[in-house]
């Protein structure tokens, strides 16, 4: 096997993360079968008393491995994001989220196939949604797994999931980093790291556990959530990135998603958007 790269975790937190769920999920990073040699910690605004001693009493027991940076208020995870690629020393890095889980040996697996295959920019997981517990998963998510597949996908729904990857800091540089684009920050980023030629690839295996819950439905329905997304898509629309009937497709999807009713558009997601 070659030598695996050192790779950087950057973790934004704010003061609504359940400082339960914020310590399963630090620990599911420490506890990596091939660890992070830099976990980089965005303190977005200003938080609880009981996030700042589990996070005090954490870095106690790692400290040659953390940086810590604190915004006096609330940036959103984009901008924290770009304040932990400006930080990150290492060639990859990856964006985890404050509540969720990842399996011992993700990292691992990543930078051992990234070890292997040096014309990767990115690289993700297949992922599985839960409620409240680990044990009680709710729906996976499969994702396609070779390049050609991914960008294919990307012309209608967000090619990767966002939290599983590992990605080369230089090229989500160069792609722009992450910019304002409301309720898809992550789906403009992969459109422009596709736009710049970056190769991408997903392991076809469960390696990282969302956290989700029972109004996570609701919140994708609406006029309110429909706007942004079509203005999202009207843009790349207008950039060439969609063709006329790639993008009167994903727009009318999502059209028709959003006005439906509740309960309808949660067994649309679990049957046709999730395995």
């Amino acid at each position: 096997m070659n030598q695996l790269d050192n790779y950087s975790v950057i973790m934004s937190i704010y003061s609504k993360v359940c400082p339960k769920d914020l310590e399963i999920s630090i620990n599911s990073i420490l506890n990596q079968t091939y660890q992070t040699n830099e976990f980089i910690i965005i303190k977005d605004g200003e938080l609880t008393a009981e996030q700042e001693n589990l996070i005090s009493t954490i870095i106690k027991q790692k400290k040659d491995i953390f940086r810590v940076f604190q915004f006096e208020k609330n940036v959103g995870a984009g901008n924290a994001y770009n304040k932990g690629l400006e930080l990150c020393t290492n060639k990859w890095a990856a964006i985890m989220d404050s509540d969720d889980y990842a399996a011992e040996t993700k990292f691992e697996k990543q930078m051992k196939y990234l070890s292997e295959h040096s014309d990767i920019d990115a690289i993700g997981t297949n992922a599985a949604e839960f409620i409240n517990d680990i044990g009680n998963i709710v729906s996976t998510r499969t994702m396609p797994e070779y390049n050609d597949e991914i960008i294919k996908f990307g012309h209608g729904r967000c090619p990767m999931i966002q939290p599983t990857v590992i990605f080369k800091v230089d090229s989500v540089k160069k792609a722009g980093s992450y910019q304002h684009s409301p309720l898809t920050e992550d789906f403009d980023l992969y459109i422009r790291m596709i736009m710049n030629e970056c190769k991408f690839y997903t392991f076809q295996e469960v390696l990282y556990y969302v956290r989700t819950s029972d109004d996570f439905f609701k919140r994708r329905g609406g006029i309110k959530y429909l706007k942004p997304i079509l203005g999202f898509k009207y843009k790349y629309y207008k950039k060439g990135y969609f063709t006329f009937k790639q993008f009167v497709k994903t727009a009318f999807s999502s059209t028709i998603v959003s006005i439906m009713p509740n309960k309808i558009r949660a067994i649309v997601y679990k049957k046709f958007l999730r395995d």
